[in-house]
């Protein structure tokens, strides 16, 4: 080879890599989309054109993920907790940030199925909720599946751990799961039947849904806990295929 053809060569090889090493350090990704099944599409933040999604498709703050009908997607946090949605679903990563004292992830459930498998929280400090239209669910360490109908009603069911529910005007502070958060008075109720969905105001409730519990919540504020069925609840075919997943990722 000539030695200036050499020496363009080399020059492009070094820039490359150089490219490369930038990328990698200038991506702010949050989150990827690890399994997707069907047409699973993204509308990232300012974007006017949602794109179908491919595996490990990256995802940053603001991203919406939409999957269509007889579709299916994981997503894996970089933290390595799981969030997967099933089928005519629309989940929305709404805020993401990681410091080296304090953690916070605040995502969105509008419509459709979500199961969640949450890593531990390492600090008092750090926070993760979702939203739906009728509630705002927090945890520290979790495994739960949230359901948004059309009518923004919302159901939360708890496999593992236990979750704080309280209404869409709440906002979780940090290290306080299981403790009576921002001010709202506390219900705290043991593994029997509850009584009826209870009318309150949007500012009056806070529940704590252990595991083998799930709590309803309409729209206008009323709710109801109870006991389910795990054996019963195995049955569905969206929880049977995220218990399989979570037992191949060993969680």
């Amino acid at each position: 080879m000539k030695p200036k053809l050499l020496v363009l060569f080399l020059s492009l090889f070094v820039l490359s890599i150089l490219f490369s090493a930038y990328a990698f350090w200038q991506d702010n990704s949050v989150a990827k989309i690890t399994f997707p099944l069907g047409n699973v599409m993204v509308l990232a933040k300012g974007e006017k054109k949602m794109q179908k999604a491919g595996f490990n498709h990256l995802l940053y703050p603001g991203d919406k993920v939409q999957t269509e009908k007889q579709a299916r997607c994981e997503i894996k946090y970089n933290d390595g907790s799981i969030v997967r949605i099933d089928q005519q679903s629309i989940y929305t990563i709404n805020k993401v940030e990681v410091e080296s004292d304090k953690k916070e992830v605040e995502s969105s459930l509008s419509l459709g199925k979500l199961w969640a498998n949450i890593k531990k929280l390492a600090s008092a400090s750090d926070k993760w909720f979702v939203r739906s239209p009728s509630a705002v669910v927090a945890v520290r360490g979790t495994i739960y599946r949230m359901e948004t109908l059309e009518d923004s009603s919302s159901t939360i069911a708890v496999y593992e751990g236990s979750v704080n529910v309280g209404p869409p005007t709440w906002a979780p502070a940090s290290g306080t799961q299981g403790q009576n958060q921002g001010g709202l008075p506390q219900r705290v109720q043991g593994p029997t039947q509850i009584k009826g969905p209870s009318q309150v105001t949007l500012k009056e409730w806070l529940e704590i849904v252990k595991a083998q519990q799930q709590i309803i919540v309409k729209p206008d504020g009323s709710f109801q806990k109870s006991d389910f069925d795990l054996v019963a609840d195995a049955q569905s075919s969206w929880v049977k295929w995220n218990q399989e997943r979570d037992k191949l990722i060993n969680r």
